[in-house]
């Protein structure tokens, strides 16, 4: 029993993430940054690997860039959703646009990462996520 109770704590203690970015340098970075922290689970570089490995990998959250060369981020949380995928979505972008920070929450993202304040905003948006709540780094210009 002992033995149980420690998983079920690892489980919770270490989240899995899986992760998703068509740049194999700041996934790198991603991965350093995260671990020990969070259980990256895997690190892919385009959308249909996200699709081809979320059932088997059963990750607690979902890490994606918008811009993925073969799929958008966007029509991969849409396949996610589709299938029943529980797993929540962060996206982590370049584009620190009102329009695309909307789009995200209205696929049903969690949240949504400017890759500009990745240092600041990713793992506080990571735990707000994980604790049911939603992130949006914001753009100082958005702020009145």
């Amino acid at each position: 029993m002992q033995v149980l109770h420690k998983m079920e704590r690892d489980i919770v203690a270490h989240p899995s993430l899986l992760l998703a970015d068509d740049n194999p340098a700041l996934l790198e970075t991603l991965i350093e940054m995260l671990e020990p922290s969070y259980k990256v689970a895997v690190a892919l570089r385009n959308g249909a690997s996200v699709l081809e490995e979320v059932s088997a990998l059963r990750p607690d959250l979902v890490i994606l860039d918008i811009s993925l060369g073969d799929l958008t981020g966007f029509e991969v949380a849409r396949r996610l959703k589709g299938i029943g995928c529980p797993a929540k979505i962060i996206f982590l972008s370049v584009h620190e646009d009102i329009d695309f920070v909307n789009a995200a929450f209205e696929l049903g993202a969690s949240g949504y990462v400017f890759k500009s304040r990745i240092t600041a905003d990713l793992t506080k948006a990571i735990d707000a996520v994980l604790n049911g709540g939603q992130f949006a780094s914001i753009y100082s210009q958005w702020v009145r």
